[in-house]
């Protein structure tokens, strides 16, 4: 018996060496990095003006960025990056917007916003594998309209089936927050989670975009 109960303890105080050494290791490995780059696909809701003239849509996201400020020890305390991000949008007119834009010929007109925006963005760890964020800035929209209909190609010498798009320029302003989710102890690779708002300004005033992203970070 005393055999059996040594054997025991050894057991046990092996295997609360093992969990320690695996803590220890976790703790070693930031999920932060100096630099980050994300991809992420979007689903976007229109609002204002914009909400009434179109559906909701879909979209892609892309950024990248530096660090200008890291906690002393890795998931203690806030970080600082500089990011820029980029969006795609694409949102299909709604049937009463394209009635009463009474374009010839057209049997449907969507949307398309590009932006690029400049975004301080703080992180805010919660433990070593989950963290929050916020971010918000200014930068470029480009807001596209386009409509679709039958095309003549003797007259246009194209196949494509947009009759006529319209587009203008102006700044926007944006603020948003996420949750990344680390995907290894190794620290680096995360999924994370965000919602944003953009709000166009100037001729674009009319423009207030809500995507929602998962992705992926590094």
């Amino acid at each position: 018996m005393a055999c059996i109960k040594l054997w025991r303890n050894i057991a046990a105080a092996g295997m609360s060496l093992f969990l320690l050494a695996i803590n220890c290791y976790a703790q070693d490995q930031p999920q932060d990095h100096s630099c980050t780059v994300n991809a992420a696909g979007e689903f976007v809701n229109p609002f204002g003006k914009d909400g009434n003239n179109f559906n909701s849509g879909w979209g892609i996201q892309a950024g990248g960025g530096f660090a200008v400020l890291s906690p002393a020890e890795p998931g203690r305390g806030r970080s600082l990056y500089i990011t820029a991000n980029y969006i795609y949008e694409r949102l299909n007119a709604t049937s009463m917007a394209l009635s009463a834009a009474n374009v010839t010929s057209a049997n449907s007109a969507h949307v398309g916003f590009s932006a690029v925006t400049l975004d301080p963005t703080v992180r805010f760890p919660v433990n070593l594998q989950v963290g929050l964020y916020l971010s918000g800035g200014f930068g470029w929209l480009r807001r596209g309209v386009g409509f679709n209909g039958p095309n003549p190609a003797t007259l246009t010498q194209s196949s494509s089936p947009t009759l006529e798009k319209l587009a203008a320029n102006s700044g926007v302003f944006d603020l948003g927050g996420g949750i990344n989710f680390g995907l290894s102890h190794r620290g680096g690779l995360m999924s994370y989670a965000e919602v944003r708002v953009y709000r166009g300004v100037a001729i674009n005033s009319g423009t207030t975009l809500l995507p929602l992203s998962v992705g992926i970070r590094w």
